[in-house]
């Protein structure tokens, strides 16, 4: 008789999907967001890819939090960034940066740069979950902030 014991890794197979879509709460555009990813180049190994995102969002109520984030009612909020997800397996380590539109009237804008320093992990269903470090660069000083996303991975077919 013999036994064997296998882990789940051995048998986590890559989606093969090179899109994503997403929720993120707080991150880049300070209150929430809802995403588009693509992935511009993908290591055959999985190891590292390079990504490019778009997202939107909108605060219909003045959002002050931590007297460190303040959004006016009535803003817009669009996140641009890219990142480079290094890892094996579904755990892959983000890092990245861009920028983040706000805009009341879209004729007055401010462009907020930011950084991106995660942990994403996406499972053998497709669901990707994503949390980050976002520090952003508002009115002469940084801000550390935080996000969480979820998410889908897919390809178009």
């Amino acid at each position: 008789m013999s036994n064997f014991a296998y882990s789940q890794e051995q048998d986590y197979k890559a989606p093969t999907g090179l899109n994503n879509w997403y929720v993120e709460l707080g991150g880049a555009a300070q209150f929430y967001s809802i995403n588009y990813e693509k992935y511009l180049y993908k290591t055959y190994d999985d190891k590292y890819i390079w990504t490019a995102r778009v997202g939107a969002g909108y605060n219909p109520v003045n959002f002050n939090i931590l007297n460190t984030v303040f959004l006016p009612k009535n803003t817009f909020m669009f996140p641009f960034s890219t990142s480079i997800l290094k890892g094996e397996g579904k755990e892959k380590l983000e890092l990245g940066g861009g920028f983040t539109l706000f805009t009341k009237d879209f004729g007055t804008n401010e462009i907020v740069p930011h950084a991106i320093i995660g942990l994403r992990v996406i499972e053998s269903n497709t669901i990707c979950f994503k949390m980050s470090y976002v520090p952003f660069y508002q009115n002469g000083s940084i801000t550390h902030w935080i996000g969480v996303s979820l998410g889908k991975n897919f390809s178009f077919k």
